[in-house]
């Protein structure tokens, strides 16, 4: 036999005769104003202090408790919707949200069946928020919201599981003539420095509310946006007055640091030094530069520094960067030393030059063949860059010779009648270096005509060729000097060596 229609039947018939009697038996819905003990409803909402005209907000919450025999069913959720309300002349009830609450859990009371002791509360997990306008009239005011109700989804004596009829709340508030504004401040905070000796102020985060102004008044701080603030601890003071002449104050401290290195730029790449010197050699190099976003002038050393003595060898140089608040970086580059011995030239003078005592004599007036080998670091050198330079034995101006190369010496032709004086030094030159010299007598010369200066035709003399200079021998010069008589050739006989007839 089925039992359940017949037991839902007496229900009903319960319920009916309970709406006989008025709601007292059936679950309220309490509308809850602070929302701080979710089962315990507050059927008062104190707004505070409210300037007047203003729009003021409150979030409502709601509670359900089990009464009687009369319940929401299990998993229905009640629907709250705006149902009118009371308000003071002047202030205006201008919005109220719709708020659905949670579904009734499946252990909640049946329809017919009294409530659990302990009898339960269920906080609903939605709020409606309801938005006044505050009266003009300064004082104390009272506003009442109602919320009509419904059940999703509906279900089988939905009209007696609530009473009583209506959900509602008091909302209060006290309204003032003119209320200071407040003001929007950062907590205090630390900041990395972004400019040349610290940070620069920003206060775009800063601002102020006042209900009566609009638009909002504009705070004002100090030290203000833009300023430098430099590193460490700076206070800063903010004020803001609204049109009624109410001012508001405080402030926040702004603590400024560097933690950022430096940059280093131009440190030199790695090289390599050959010397001459066996003990090593003095570096040199140009100092690297540093930047840093806060200290405009970072500190920069090396190690070692430049112009300093360093032996054969690799050495690494460390270049540092340290700005003013300890922040460091560096970099290095190595300088390889090589030592190198230096190069050695000499030469070997070939007939008619015999210079075994470093002297050699023939007389004034006559082309004198210089023939010669030249060698560096005993190598005999045949191309590249020589030359022979002849000098008056007391200083002056002399000559300088373009020697060619050919039958395995360095040949040149020298005109004794373009020479001052009668002591001459003739140097070989290989490669810029000194290969060897010897002192040239011309007899017959005036030897006192120290300020007489040769007749260069050009800065090199052109050497004989072998179509018109023989070899050993030497060509007779025929043009008599002025202010000088022709040797008698025919009284001096050739030199076949030096100092010797």
């Amino acid at each position: 036999m089925n039992h359940r229609p017949l037991r839902r039947a007496i229900a009903l018939s319960l319920l009916a005769l309970l709406a006989l009697a008025g709601t007292a038996s059936a679950d309220r819905l309490f509308a809850d104003g602070d929302l701080v003990s979710p089962t315990t409803p507050q059927g008062i909402k104190p707004l505070g202090d409210v300037a007047a005209g203003a729009e003021v907000s409150a979030d409502i919450g709601f509670v359900l408790t089990c009464v009687g025999v009369a319940h929401v069913d299990a998993g229905q959720s009640v629907v709250l919707t705006e149902n009118g309300g009371t308000q003071p002349a002047d202030g205006e009830i201008l919005s109220v949200t719709t708020a659905v609450l949670d579904p009734v859990p499946s252990d909640w009371a049946d329809d017919g069946a009294g409530c659990p002791d302990p009898v339960p509360s269920l906080p609903g997990g939605a709020v409606s928020t309801v938005t006044l306008r505050a009266p003009t009239v300064p004082g104390p005011h009272t506003f009442t919201v109602a919320w009509a109700r419904s059940f999703q989804p509906a279900g089988n004596g939905d009209s007696l599981a609530l009473g009583p009829s209506m959900t509602s709340i008091n909302l209060t508030m006290n309204v003032v003539g003119n209320i200071a504004p407040r003001l929007v401040l950062p907590v205090s905070f630390s900041v990395q420095g972004n400019t040349a000796n610290g940070w620069t102020a920003d206060w775009s985060g800063i601002s102020a509310t006042d209900p009566e102004d609009a638009p909002d008044p504009v705070p004002t701080c100090t030290p203000s946006t833009g300023t430098t603030l430099h590193l460490g601890t700076t206070p800063v003071s903010c004020s803001v007055t609204d049109r009624g002449g109410l001012t508001t104050t405080g402030g926040f401290d702004v603590t400024v640091v560097d933690t950022t290195d430096p940059v280093l730029a131009g440190v030199p790449a790695d090289s390599e030094v050959i010397t001459s010197d066996p003990t090593g050699t003095t570096l040199t190099y140009a100092t690297p530069t540093a930047t840093d976003i806060v200290d405009p002038s970072p500190d920069v050393t090396c190690t070692p520094a430049t112009d300093t003595h360093v032996g054969t060898g690799t050495t690494t140089v460390t270049c540092t960067a340290t700005d003013a608040s300890g922040n460091s970086v560096e970099d290095a580059f190595d300088v390889t030393v090589s030592y190198r011995a230096p190069h050695t030239a000499s030469a070997t003078w070939q007939d008619p030059i015999d210079v075994s005592g470093n002297t050699f004599s023939t007389n004034y007036g006559r082309t004198l063949p210089i023939k010669v080998r030249l060698f560096v670091d005993d190598a005999e050198v045949m191309t590249g860059s020589a030359s022979i330079t002849v000098t008056p034995c007391g200083g002056g101006t002399g000559l300088e010779l373009s020697p060619t190369s050919g039958g395995g010496r360095w040949n040149a032709s020298l005109d004794t009648s373009l020479l001052v004086g009668s002591c001459h030094t003739v140097t070989a030159w290989v490669q810029g270096l000194e290969a060897g010299s010897f002192r040239l007598e011309l007899r017959g010369a005036e030897p006192t005509r120290a300020n007489k200066t040769p007749a260069t035709p050009s800065s090199t003399a052109t050497p004989a060729s072998t179509s018109d200079t023989k070899a050993g021998t030497a060509t007779e010069a025929t043009t008599e000097q002025p202010g000088t008589s022709k040797p008698d050739r025919s009284k001096d006989p050739k030199p076949d060596k030096a100092g010797k007839k």
